[in-house]
């Protein structure tokens, strides 16, 4: 029994210290008229960010300037006027980058529908087979300890 607890509490710990590395982001923003919102996020280089965004109302008043700058300030991506767009940009720097939902020529109040999924890089590969790899690598090794000890 405290053989099979030293196997598999360190598959827990593991397990464990890798939630929340997966980043999806869903949510309504509230635009008031003549402001800006800004929301950011921290990526690695060569993570990727892909998303939508879709500004809900009436037909008058659905749309807004989109844009996201990199951590220097330099512009990623720019939409002028969206009312409903796919976005898709690898971080070229470490660092903070910047969603600019722009209402400061509209004199009505927007509501952005924002969606966004980050895809992190270890070694050159995606996150999520990185990971597969080393559960599948502590798995086997946890198996191979197990039977050695059940030899015995």
């Amino acid at each position: 029994m405290r053989i099979k607890a030293l196997v598999l509490l360190p598959l827990l710990v593991l397990f464990c210290s890798f939630l929340g590395r997966v980043l999806a982001t869903a949510e309504t923003i509230s635009v008031p008229a003549g402001q800006v919102v800004v929301r950011s996020v921290g990526l690695n280089v060569k993570d990727e960010v892909s998303g939508r965004v879709t500004v809900v109302g009436s037909e008058e008043s659905r749309d807004v300037n989109f844009t996201v700058t990199g951590p220097s300030g330099l512009v990623v991506s720019s939409t002028l006027r969206v009312t409903a767009s796919n976005f898709k940009f690898s971080a070229t720097e470490k660092g903070s980058y910047r969603f600019v939902f722009d209402n400061s020529l509209s004199l009505v109040d927007k509501t952005v529908s924002f969606n966004y999924d980050v895809r992190h890089y270890w070694f050159g590969l995606p996150q999520e087979f990185v990971l597969m790899l080393i559960v599948v690598f502590v798995g086997v090794l946890g198996l191979v300890v197990y039977a050695m000890m059940s030899k015995r």
